[in-house]
């Protein structure tokens, strides 16, 4: 289950950093106004409270029968395999954790942005690029290899705040730890190897994300340059 929510939010973060960034660089006040109060509110609010909002807030503000067709559907069938339908706790959980994280992706893109030079998106410009395809192309790219390494350690700081996510009843790795802790008082051994655990899926995220950035031709220099032959 921690696999599984820490997947939905760093894939929902890093979509809602993608779009809060390009809100923020707009020169349009009615778009990057309220892009930039609403990353200033996330950073500044515990993620906590905002889990206890999408929870129990939401679900009062949405009422029993939107909360009902969400949850009530049976799942996905697959072949002989049938996906079960998420509970509003993981959902409440993915999406509080998602669009916190962004607010956080969403300031190391800017600083990714921010490190280009300006004449990278001045040459484009000159070459007849239109301001959007500029960005997209030519910026945004460059912007991405920079924050790459900044960009991976907010994903494992998003694994991390999933334990967050027993607070609203999600039976993660956290809440599991404290279930076997009260079963059975072995307060040290459970919450022992619920750290070596959390500790595992970050190292494993650690060793895995340059591979793939390498491969992808997106690494920043220092990756490139510890994975080059001597």
């Amino acid at each position: 289950m921690t696999l599984l929510v820490s997947a939905a939010a760093i894939a929902g973060g890093l979509a809602v950093g993608l779009l809060l960034t390009a809100l923020r660089a707009s020169t349009q006040p009615w778009l990057h106004l309220p892009a930039r109060g609403l990353v200033a509110f996330l950073r500044k609010t515990p993620l906590l409270v905002q889990l206890f909002f999408w929870y129990f807030g939401a679900a009062q503000l949405l009422g029993e029968d939107v909360v009902g067709a969400i949850t009530g559907w049976s799942g996905i069938a697959v072949g002989g395999w049938r996906l079960p339908a998420p509970s509003f706790e993981f959902l409440s959980a993915a999406f509080g954790i998602a669009l916190y994280a962004g607010a956080f992706f969403s300031e190391e893109l800017r600083a990714g942005i921010r490190a280009v030079p300006c004449g990278q998106r001045e040459a484009a410009l000159s070459l007849g690029f239109t301001p959007r395809a500029a960005f997209l192309r030519v910026v945004l790219p460059q912007a991405l290899r920079v924050s790459a390494l900044p960009l991976l350690g907010q994903c494992a700081n998003t694994i991390k705040n999933t334990s967050l996510a027993m607070g609203i009843g999600l039976a993660e790795l956290a809440y599991s730890a404290r279930q076997v802790e009260t079963d059975t008082l072995l307060a040290f051994q459970a919450f022992a190897v619920a750290t070596v655990l959390y500790a595992g899926a970050i190292l494993l995220l650690q060793w895995a994300a340059p591979i793939a950035l390498r491969r992808l031709g997106r690494a920043p220099a220092q990756i490139a340059s510890a994975g080059a032959p001597s």
